[in-house]
């Protein structure tokens, strides 16, 4: 039997800001591997390193040292138009501000991953919106939807193409609980599916949503 590689794994991940009595250690040695369809979530007091972790799973940020794996080869020295491209073609970030661009309707927000590959795929876009429960949005514009709405948009934006990885950043932390339980939903319904997830968040009772938690506290993994 061939073992197969996970779609997310960091090894021994340590990051560090400044110098000397600057000097900030936000990771330390830290080893997480998440299978297809399991989210994790991670949670911790503020300062703990979570958004860090996501921003390094994500390439979004450069290790100090260590390695970020996805599917099982090394991401970690990639040049910053790879890293993009990578992260474009396999990732998927959801971020607590939603960071849709207000000049773009719904479905142009959604397509923009595609849109920076240089592909137009309208029926990708209308799949990834009714995944997210949104049919019909296409050509409304951020401000003419709600909160709620808007970070359904973000997953919709996340889950399009072939994407295997979703990284969300407190997904929930504008939101009231109903809503943030629909949010929630979608993603959870997107990883049962066969995507790999981390979910960082400091609410108890959106962590439960995850097949298991991964505690913080100083850089390490408690």
């Amino acid at each position: 039997m061939t073992n197969t590689p996970f779609p997310l794994e960091l090894q021994n991940i340590s990051c560090a800001f400044g110098e000397g009595p600057r000097h900030v250690s936000a990771l330390n040695n830290v080893s997480l591997a998440v299978n297809p369809g399991e989210l994790v979530a991670i949670m911790g007091p503020s300062g703990s390193g979570k958004s860090t972790l996501l921003n390094v799973a994500g390439l979004l940020q450069r290790a100090t040292s260590g390695h970020v794996l996805i599917d099982g080869a090394s991401a970690s020295d990639l040049n910053a138009k790879r890293a993009a491209e990578t992260r474009r073609r396999h990732i998927g970030v959801i971020f607590q501000n939603y960071n849709l661009v207000p000049t773009l309707t719904v479905g142009e927000n959604v397509g923009l991953p595609l849109e920076l590959d240089g592909k137009t795929d309208r029926q990708a876009v209308a799949i990834a919106l009714a995944e997210v429960g949104l049919e019909g949005f296409d050509d409304r514009f951020p401000e003419e939807i709600s909160g709620g709405q808007a970070q359904r948009v973000a997953i919709a934006r996340a889950l399009i193409g072939p994407r295997k990885i979703l990284l969300a950043d407190e997904p929930t932390g504008a939101l009231d609980t109903s809503t943030g339980d629909a949010v929630l939903r979608v993603l959870r319904q997107r990883i049962d599916s066969g995507a790999a997830g981390l979910l960082v968040t400091h609410e108890p009772r959106f962590a439960a949503w995850a097949d298991r938690t991964i505690m913080l506290r100083d850089g390490e993994i408690q």
